[in-house]
This record gives structure tokens, C-alpha cells and sequence, in this order.
């Protein structure tokens, strides 16, 4: 069968029938979760900024503060140094005035060996003239020598 009308409807064996089921409307309600969240992480992000502005000032000191004990750290070590190298520069001096000095005690010493030395010659010199002297006939207490008659 065709349809030749076309203001009728064709009709067949089996009918389809639909069945609406009805969506209950509900109004939605404004979804304010997502503003919030936003204006949570705004005013997170403005306490932060304020309190890295504010802050800073004590950054700056602290970091002064900081600079200034490590240069009087540097400053005592340089104290310290100093200090070691003058002491050992006196002791240094000292050892070697004590070496000075023994030098000095010990050339003297050597000098009065001599001088001892020379005294004890000396002594034993006038000691050995003295005992010559002794020992010489005396010239006055002898008579003088017999002459000899002239040989002709």
C-alpha cells in the first residue's frame, strides 16, 4: 500500500507510542563555592604581600646586623693573627738576644781565659828571672880576673 494522500496519516500494524516522563523543576540555587574559594585565595595573597612588605625592613636589619657581626668576627680574627705574630716576633727577638748574649758571655769568657793565660806567662816569666837572678854569681863580690903577662 502506498500512500497517496498526503494530509493522511499512514497507519500500521504496530504503533509506536512514547511516554514523557515528567521532570520535576527544581530551582537551582547560586553556587557561591567557587566565589568563595576565590575570595579566600585573594585575601590570602593580600596578607602575604603585606607581610612581605613589612617585613622586609627586618630583613634589612637582620641582614645589617649580620654583616656587621661578621665583620668584627673578621676583624677579632685579624686581632688574634696580629696578635700571634707580634708574640712570636718577641720571642723570636728574645731568642735571638739570648743567642746575642751567650755569644757575647762566651767571647768574654774566652777573653779572660786569655788574659788568665797571659797573666799566668807573665808570672812565670818574672817567677824564672827572679830564680835566674838568683842563681847568678854577683859581679861585685868576685875579684877580677888575673892578667895575663904580655907575650913577647
Amino acid at each position: 500500500m502506498s500512500n497517496l494522500d498526503p494530509n493522511v496519516e499512514p497507519r500500521s500494524d504496530y504503533e509506536t507510542t512514547t511516554t514523557v516522563t515528567p521532570v520535576a523543576y527544581r530551582p537551582s540555587r547560586p553556587v557561591y563555592a567557587g566565589w568563595l574559594t576565590a575570595g579566600v585565595v585573594a585575601v590570602v595573597a593580600i596578607v602575604g604581600i603585606a607581610y612581605m612588605a613589612t617585613s622586609h625592613t627586618n630583613d634589612q636589619a637582620s641582614e645589617q646586623a649580620a654583616l656587621t657581626q661578621n665583620q668584627q668576627a673578621a676583624a677579632s680574627a685579624q686581632s688574634a693573627q696580629a696578635a700571634q705574630a707580634a708574640s712570636m716576633a718577641a720571642q723570636s727577638a728574645q731568642q735571638s738576644s739570648a743567642q746575642v748574649q751567650r755569644g757575647v758571655a762566651d767571647q768574654a769568657a774566652a777573653d779572660r781565659a786569655r788574659a788568665e793565660a797571659a797573666a799566668a806567662r807573665a808570672t812565670a816569666a818574672d817567677q824564672q828571672a827572679r830564680d835566674a837572678s838568683a842563681a847568678a854569681p854577683d859581679a861585685a863580690s868576685q875579684p877580677p880576673p888575673a892578667q895575663q903577662p904580655p907575650s913577647q
